[in-house]
């Protein structure tokens, strides 16, 4: 007997399960709704024991994604297709220094093959070194640019003022003139044969401009010492050629040979 309870009892826990079933459809087609599929996420799983009861499935956690934070990448820089020209240096013109001391922005010839005598007005390579003469002593500044102007003829003012009496032709530059010029630059050292250096290329540029044919090479040889004996007779101080101290005062005032 208890074998065939045992096969009733089963047999009424399948036709419990089977009516579940049957039920479950026949709502569905009553209610005219397509059953939604849900996820298991969402939703527990039905499960339908022997018994006949239905009992919920167990929930699946909800995976938890977790994202990295976005970091802003600094781009790297690449390097630029573009040629940047290096600028040519812009050409600049040096101011004009003076060549010699007390010359001003411009270049000095003081040897001259002569020493023309020269009037203000005048334009000539003369007048560059009469300017340059004037700034050697100290008559200037005067711009050195071969025109007797203004300027020019402001520093041969002083120069006249100098003079014991009134200028004979004021502003006119003769031989006189020249030599006084020349002479102011040279030393109180004496002159003589074998004497050499900047004094005596001072000496012989007087000595020519005083009238005299001299080389201006700065060796006092025995040319330099005949035009010195012809200066010294022409002024009347002895004939020796030695440029002692009464021939530079002659010099230094202008003293010509004639």
């Amino acid at each position: 007997m208890a074998g065939v309870r045992n096969s009733h009892d089963r047999r009424g826990g399948i036709a419990s399960a089977a009516a579940v079933v049957v039920l479950g459809l026949t709502l569905t087609a009553c209610s005219g709704t397509t059953p939604q599929t849900t996820s298991a996420v969402e939703s527990p799983t039905v499960t339908a024991t022997a018994t006949g009861t239905v009992q919920p499935g167990p929930t699946e956690p909800i995976p938890t994604v977790t994202a990295d934070p976005l970091t802003p990448t600094k781009p790297t820089p690449r390097p630029s297709a573009t040629l940047s020209a290096t600028p040519a240096p812009t050409p600049t013109t040096p101011a004009p220094t003076p060549t010699d001391p007390g010359s001003v922005a411009g270049a000095c010839e003081r040897t001259l093959p002569a020493y023309p005598v020269l009037e203000p007005g005048a334009k000539a390579t003369a007048v560059r070194s009469l300017q340059c003469f004037l700034n050697d002593a100290d008559y200037g500044p005067v711009a050195v640019d071969g025109v007797y102007g203004a300027q020019t003829r402001a520093a041969v003012t002083k120069v006249e003022s100098t003079f014991e009496g009134p200028a004979p032709k004021p502003g006119r530059i003769d031989a006189g003139m020249w030599v006084l010029l020349i002479s102011r630059a040279l030393g109180d050292g004496t002159l003589k044969v074998g004497s050499k250096g900047p004094d005596v290329v001072t000496l012989q540029r007087a000595l020519r401009a005083a009238g005299g044919t001299i080389t201006v090479d700065g060796d006092f040889g025995s040319e330099t010492k005949k035009v010195v004996k012809r200066f010294q007779q022409a002024n009347r101080i002895g004939d020796d050629g030695v440029v002692g101290d009464e021939t530079l005062f002659l010099l230094r005032m202008g003293a010509t040979i004639g």
